[in-house]
């Protein structure tokens, strides 16, 4: 009985934490509402910044009345960032799970901080692929943005989750 609450806890905390954090970024979000927030132009100005190193002519672009900021190169558009593309929402799964199976305060923050990090490089560099793939390959960019690409940050968010069980967590006590 005692292992089916500590189960029901996690699952509440997680959800609870999940739902918590998704609705303060829908309504921040919203508040933007038709321009794009400031952290998907920042994830777009950062890849933008970093793709200029091996590509000229690379710049973004606000749309006007939309929610998406455009990467073109020449002039001509490559690929539209959303607000699912900044990677805020699957640090919110990262960070509800590492919090509703916390550790030590000290860990669980140093922990949620590495993994932050990780999370956000990881994400630019998806975007960055990403453009690429639109740029010369954009017969694929469906299966790479809709499948693998998303599947290999979560795959992420997994090892990380896993590290933190297997390695930091016991180590609490």
């Amino acid at each position: 009985m005692k292992d089916q609450k500590s189960i029901l806890f996690f699952l509440l905390k997680f959800i609870g934490l999940y739902i918590v954090l998704n609705t303060v970024y829908a309504l921040w979000i919203s508040s933007y509402n038709p321009a794009p927030d400031p952290m998907t132009k920042i994830v777009t100005f950062q890849v933008v910044s970093i793709i200029s190193l091996m590509e000229d002519g690379v710049e973004e672009e606000e749309a006007l009345n939309s929610p998406n900021v455009s990467m073109r190169r020449n002039g001509k558009t490559i690929v539209s960032v959303y607000e699912g593309c900044n990677g805020l929402n699957v640090m919110f799964v990262f960070l509800s799970f590492i919090v509703a199976y916390t550790g030590t305060l000290r860990k669980t923050i140093l922990f949620c901080g590495a993994g932050l990090v990780l999370i956000y490089l990881s994400n630019l560099l998806r975007v960055g692929l990403l453009y690429f793939i639109a740029e010369y390959y954009p017969n694929n960019l469906y299966f790479f943005h809709k499948y693998l690409f998303t599947g290999l940050l979560y795959a992420l968010i997994f090892l990380l989750w896993y590290f933190w069980v297997r390695k930091i967590w016991p180590e609490k006590t």
